[in-house]
């Protein structure tokens, strides 16, 4: 019970921290994406301003070049103007007004009385009206064309003014004006782009929003300006009668996530935080001010959150279920390594044991090798025989000098006989001393082993058939000799029954190696007894023998890297192969 309350604090309390990451991740990815999308709906919408500007800064200028507009501009100096061209110099700035989109249309001459213009028809028609104390009639009689921002006179309505002067031989006699009113660019639906709940402000150096989206701040004063007091504001006439009244913002850093944001004080709320950008209008020396409300709640709705949580839950379980995975695996590792150790344990104890059943069963076989010697030296033995029954006949014929021959030959056999007693000792020996292969000629070891089986291959009346070449082979020539011998004795005692013996050894070579074979043409191997020939103490002879002559001999070919196979001929008897290394030097 106390275990399963731990894990559920500890469960508790790492979803409190996965939630609290996500709603941080959350809410900086919202910030970051706010600022980015607040700077670029500043600079869509100052690039729109701007290029809506430029379009009608350009109308005066053409227009001062106007035939009708010069024309009249010259009737009035001269005062003799008809009704009909003034009211014809009206109405053509009333379709120009019109057709440029334009609030007003007017002209004035050097003293900054109106002459004609396009609300000509309206009550409050700028005809007669004197606007010289205007910075953009003043700035256009000294030969500049200008741009200009302010409260119209007798409109009171917000409006941009691009003023041109008119020339005349040489000779400045007029300023042509186009207003523009501001609500032309709070009306347009493109501003933002869609953008439901931005507002924008537009102000100049003197900090008055002179443009915005929200109509409670507009003429209001976003800040106080480092440029200019209210009392010389008053005094430019910018924006008539106009009192000081600043809206009520504050701009702070987000403590948490790095952004910059402003807070207004709004009559409906308490107060409203906006992410902002800033874009320059140049052409009015003004700057726009793009705000975007700043509505956490939607940056981790409650589904984010559910999401997170089951993610969460999911992901628990499956670690504690890889744990619970992890732990059965290493419990079983834990007992495979233990009954990895018990079972070399039980190797260790079980080669023990079969390293002293096989010391054991070589000493046993040192017993019987001993008591059975005849087996192995039975053939030099029966040669020394031979030899001596000879040598005694040719004494008493006074052959000598064979005789002679014969001793030579016997004194060979003795040493022959000494060194396979020597090696049958070794072979109780736990370590087997190493061994020195030489280049021998096959000749002659074939030779040498005749010697010993000679006399009991002409005793027995065998035909012997040679057929071989000229070739050293690589091996200790003793136990070459050794198994040659073997091979020989087994292959004249498989003879005994048939009529016709024959015994033949044939060599060929290849570029390594050169092979020996020995046949007969006895009753040959038994199938099923063919594989298990080479076993030790397996054997056919009933009366003699301990089965380790081929497991003895095979052993020796191995030991020169060389292979000893048996198999039957097809005309009949067995033969044996024997493999060994060629001397190429």
């Amino acid at each position: 019970m106390k275990r399963v309350s731990i894990f559920i604090l500890l469960y508790l309390m790492g979803l409190c921290v996965v939630l609290f990451v996500l709603h941080y991740q959350l809410t900086l990815s919202f910030h970051q994406n706010s600022q980015q999308q607040a700077q670029v709906e500043a600079d869509n919408l100052s690039q729109y301003i701007n290029g809506k500007l430029a379009r009608f800064q350009n109308i005066p200028g053409l227009l001062a070049s106007n035939y009708l507009i010069r024309q009249g501009v010259g009737r009035n100096q001269q005062d003799v103007a008809s009704k009909a061209d003034q009211e014809g110099l009206n109405h053509l700035l009333l379709e120009i007004s019109q057709s440029a989109g334009a609030d007003d249309v007017y002209l004035m001459n050097p003293e900054g009385t109106v002459l004609a213009a396009s609300n000509y028809q309206q009550p409050q028609s700028f005809i007669g009206s004197n606007f010289s104390f205007r910075p953009y009639f003043q700035q256009a009689v000294q030969g500049r064309e200008n741009a200009y921002y302010a409260l119209g006179q007798r409109s009171q309505e917000r409006g941009f003014f691009f003023s041109a002067p008119v020339v005349l031989d040489g000779q400045i006699q007029g300023v042509i004006t186009v207003k523009v009113a501001v609500s032309l660019f709070e009306q347009d639906t493109e501003l933002l782009s869609g953008n439901q709940g931005a507002s924008f402000v537009l102000y100049g150096l003197d900090r008055v929003i002179f443009m915005s989206n929200e109509s409670s701040w507009r003429l209001k004063q976003w800040a106080e300006s480092d440029r200019y007091n209210w009392q010389q504001i008053a005094q430019s006439r910018r924006y008539l009668d106009l009192k000081q009244d600043i809206l009520a913002n504050q701009r702070f850093q987000s403590p948490w996530y790095g952004s910059e944001i402003w807070r207004l004080s709004l009559p409906q709320s308490a107060h409203q935080n906006y992410f902002y950008a800033q874009a320059n209008i140049p052409l009015m020396d003004q700057t726009l001010v793009l705000l975007l409300p700043d509505k956490p709640g939607l940056t981790y709705p409650l589904s984010y959150l559910i999401l997170a949580a089951l993610a969460y839950s999911a992901l628990l379980a499956l670690v504690v279920h890889l744990y619970r995975r992890q732990a059965g695996y290493n419990q079983l590792l834990y007992t495979r390594n233990s009954l990895e150790k018990e079972v070399a344990a039980r190797s260790k104890e079980l080669a023990q044991a079969q390293d002293a059943l096989i010391r054991a069963a070589k000493l046993a076989t040192i017993g019987q090798l001993s008591a059975s010697i005849n087996h192995e030296i039975n053939q030099p033995l029966s040669a020394m025989s031979t030899y001596l029954v000879s040598s005694r006949r040719m004494i008493d014929k006074g052959m000598y000098d064979q005789a002679k021959e014969n001793l030579h030959t016997l004194e060979s056999l003795v040493h022959r006989v000494h060194k396979i007693v020597a090696q049958l000792k070794q072979f109780s020996r736990l370590e087997q001393q190493e061994q020195s292969l030489q280049s021998v000629a096959l000749q002659q070891c074939v030779d040498n082993a005749l010697v010993i089986v000679g006399p009991e291959i002409k005793k027995r009346h065998v035909e012997l058939q040679m057929d071989l070449i000229d070739a050293s082979v690589m091996v200790d020539a003793l136990k070459f000799e050794q198994v040659l011998v073997n091979l020989l004795s087994n292959a004249v005692d498989a003879m005994d029954t048939v009529e016709q013996k024959c015994l033949t050894l044939a060599a060929q070579a290849s570029d390594q190696d050169v092979l020996l074979t020995i046949s007969d043409t006895g009753p040959g191997l038994d199938l099923q007894q063919i594989d298990t020939i080479f076993e030790p103490f397996f054997t056919t002879k009933s009366e003699h023998g301990l089965g380790l002559g081929l497991s003895i001999a095979r052993n020796i070919m191995l030991s020169f890297d060389g292979e000893l196979s048996a198999a039957n001929q097809n005309s009949g008897g067995a033969i044996f192969t024997v493999r060994l290394k060629r001397d190429l030097h």
